[in-house]
């Protein structure tokens, strides 16, 4: 293994662990609002290693398109975790921990592909997310996951996220795409509907959204 590989492997595992500690926090909604910075941090990272350099829009477009391919819905997923934690409390973020856990290492898994060759095709994708996925169900360690590093990346990418996110490069905004713009707004009316987030937190939200015209 080459000194980036190993320096990427330590940086997935490490996302991998704050992922998990996000679901541990006992806040519904922290998984919600921080597991995009830290997926955002990680595939930014993965790239910069490659000498890509991304902006946060490039890392969220690669993510979606990694869960729209291998079938992973990330927010549903990330619903369901903060309804455990309303259903099950102290339970529902052990329950999901793995799955964030498997969820990260899959992804950084296949960015670290697409950064190799350059471009994956649609069953290549899957097939590493899921070989990266199964193999992560073999090592989680639970209590890395309640480790202090964990806790403190989980913590810092939450409070990144509510402040508009992390500014993880200098490379310009693309002009804003009204149909993706118009999905992020349903996104945020549903999470007011579910009551995950309170109307000033939507308001705000959707204010940093709009300004993004």
């Amino acid at each position: 293994m080459s000194d980036r590989e190993a320096r990427i492997d330590t940086l997935v595992e490490r996302c991998g662990y704050a992922a998990a500690a996000l679901t541990l926090i006992p806040i519904p909604g922290t998984e919600i609002v921080g597991v995009t910075s830290v997926h955002v941090g990680m595939v930014v990272k993965i790239g910069s290693e490659h000498g890509r350099e991304l902006s946060r829009e490039d890392a969220l477009e690669l993510i979606k398109q990694i869960g729209t391919t291998v079938g992973v819905s990330l927010v549903g997923s990330a619903l369901a975790t903060t309804a455990g934690k309303i259903l099950l409390p102290g339970l529902g973020g052990l329950i999901a921990a793995p799955f964030a856990f498997a969820a990260t290492l899959g992804i950084g898994h296949v960015a670290r592909l697409y950064f190799e060759r350059g471009e994956l095709s649609r069953s290549e994708m899957k097939r590493a997310y899921d070989d990266a996925a199964e193999h992560a169900k073999t090592i989680f360690d639970p209590s890395r996951a309640r480790s202090s590093e964990a806790r403190a990346m989980a913590e810092e990418a939450r409070r990144a996220e509510e402040a508009g996110g992390p500014s993880v490069t200098s490379t310009p905004k693309k002009p804003a795409d009204i149909d993706d713009m118009a999905e992020r707004l349903a996104k945020l009316d549903e999470l007011l509907d579910k009551g995950v987030i309170s109307e000033a937190e939507h308001a705000r939200r959707r204010e940093k959204i709009l300004d993004e015209i």
